[in-house]
């Protein structure tokens, strides 16, 4: 069943670019060359092996809280908290687009335009990578997730509030539909989210975890 799962999920991984033989190696070269402002960072590639780390976090339960807490402090004008919160969510997941966006505000704030410029570019380069991998606007063009944090970054952006969220079966995998309402004039829609890698490396992870079977 492992194997099974783990050939689905390199199948996915090809749908959605480039797939890695080092996913551990190469999400560490990718943040080196992100912090280093490297133009031709790879934010796709590094998103799809970030999900195939042993440290992956698909459901934010190592950064939820962080994020939380970065989130109030920084509606606090709480800079410095801010920045404390997030760097520590961002060591534990480095892509967590909103995370480096709210920093690159606090340290321009700080007059840190060095390390503004390269949060605010490495922000962008992570939303330009899950914004551009499908519309939102159907199951078969649904934007591609790598955890379930990124549906909530697009609706944030997108200013608008989810609803409901459906389950539905897709041959390109499991397909979230989230019924939203805009904020500022209440109109109604939808947006879809592939979250087939987030199903399957999870699921792998999961296995991997479990002791072997008895003979």
């Amino acid at each position: 069943m492992q194997k099974a799962a783990a050939l689905i999920l390199t199948v996915m991984m090809l749908q959605a670019g480039p797939v890695l033989a080092d996913p551990a190696g190469d999400y560490a070269a990718l943040i080196t060359a992100a912090k280093d402002g490297d133009p031709g960072t790879d934010y796709t590639a590094m998103r799809q092996a970030y999900a195939m780390i042993a440290e992956y976090d698909p459901f934010g339960e190592k950064t939820n809280t962080l994020m939380r807490d970065g989130q109030a402090a920084y509606v606090a004008k709480d800079c410095k908290t801010a920045l404390e919160k997030f760097k520590a969510a961002i060591a534990l997941n480095f892509t967590l687009s909103d995370a480096h966006a709210l920093s690159a505000d606090c340290l321009e704030q700080a007059g840190d335009k060095a390390g503004e410029q390269r949060e605010e570019a490495i922000a962008q380069g992570l939303f330009n990578s899950l914004i551009s991998s499908g519309d939102g606007n159907s199951p078969a063009t649904a934007f591609r997730i790598v955890t379930m944090h990124e549906e909530g970054v697009v609706l944030a952006v997108a200013g608008v509030n989810g609803t409901k969220k459906t389950v539905i079966t897709t041959d390109q995998g499991p397909v979230e539909k989230i019924d939203i309402t805009d904020q500022q004039t209440g109109k109604k829609g939808a947006v879809y989210f592939n979250t087939g890698v987030v199903v399957l490396a999870s699921a792998m992870q999961k296995a991997k975890s479990r002791p072997p079977a008895k003979p």
